[in-house]
């Protein structure tokens, strides 16, 4: 498998997107707020149901649950993260930024490029339980940064579309209805779009910044325990699905650990940019991470494929 070939023919065009966000708007100081909005509220509903209906509903509950529980226990090094080195960093986004991974934008098209529709169904599950918990927990954590009561950030959940787009996409993946013919095609337009969107909008975000206020040190002190973090985590998730429910193989198993090297989901800048709030901090810990995993799953798909 060439790994590297794959990314760079089908991952990398959509990182050149960044650079165009970065110049748009120191050009033409392009805004991000009708992007996210865009995103929010028709792309990212459609991608869901879309998937939802492709997927597998047993498979989805075992490995959707594996992605939820991975996201709930990286809220823990988060924790440490800000109790020990990261006291100038907002805790939500923190916890945020560990638990949200981007598979939805960068996930499925790597798995797509490496393996084709083979592992499809497995990178969808992943998805579903990726949505669950950053469009509900990773949501109210982003709007906790605002300063927002617990009420206010719990009813803002409400105001997502992509929780009511699950609940649909699930009855409709129950009751056995297919999508019209034609619709794949559509899917992969909405695919794409919302992948160059959501690297859009990191690009405007990382234009606002200024490069040489940026705690270097403490960035990749950050994202280095996120990785770690999610290996051991996920390592162990897979160990005890093996060892209790043994519902995957083991080319299956590698595919999951191969999550913990992927970067954090460039929802976080979205969320961030519709809320007005972290969206310095968010584009940098999103932007680095992307570079990071550019070069992480690469090696990764090298030691377990």
């Amino acid at each position: 498998m060439d790994v590297f070939q794959q990314l760079l023919t089908h991952v990398l065009p959509l990182y050149a997107l960044i650079v165009v966000g970065f110049f748009a708007k120191r050009r033409w100081n392009l805004e991000s707020k009708w992007i996210s909005k865009l995103l929010l509220y028709i792309l990212i509903p459609l991608l869901i149901v879309e998937n939802l209906l492709k997927a597998n509903l047993s498979e989805t509950m075992v490995i959707g649950s594996m992605v939820f529980v991975l996201a709930l226990t990286m809220n823990l090094p988060a924790i440490l993260c800000k109790r020990f080195f990261a006291k100038d960093f907002n805790g939500s986004l923190l916890k945020g930024s560990f638990s949200y991974y981007n598979i939805g934008w960068f996930g499925i098209p790597v798995v797509m490029a490496l393996f084709g529709s083979k592992e499809m169904p497995l990178i969808i599950s992943a998805y579903v339980g990726n949505v669950l918990y950053g469009d509900t927990i990773g949501y109210y954590l982003m709007s906790r940064t605002k300063g927002l009561g617990v009420t206010k950030a719990v009813k803002n959940i409400f105001k997502i579309p992509a929780i009511y787009a699950c609940l649909i996409a699930i009855l409709l993946n129950i009751t056995k209805i297919e999508l019209p013919k034609g619709a794949e095609a559509i899917g992969s337009v909405i695919s794409w779009a919302a992948s160059a969107l959501g690297m859009l909008i990191i690009g405007i975000t990382l234009a606002e910044l200024n490069f040489k206020q940026i705690p270097y040190l403490t960035f990749t002190k950050i994202l280095a325990i996120r990785y770690l973090s999610g290996a051991v985590f996920l390592i162990t998730l897979v160990l005890l699905e093996k060892q209790f429910l043994q519902v995957l193989n083991a080319e299956k198993s590698n595919l999951m650990l191969l999550i913990s090297g992927f970067p954090i989901a460039a929802n976080l800048v979205v969320f961030a940019s519709f809320l007005e709030t972290e969206k310095a901090n968010s584009a940098l810990l999103v932007g680095i991470s992307s570079i990071i995993s550019l070069f992480l799953v690469p090696l990764l798909c090298l030691l377990l494929f």
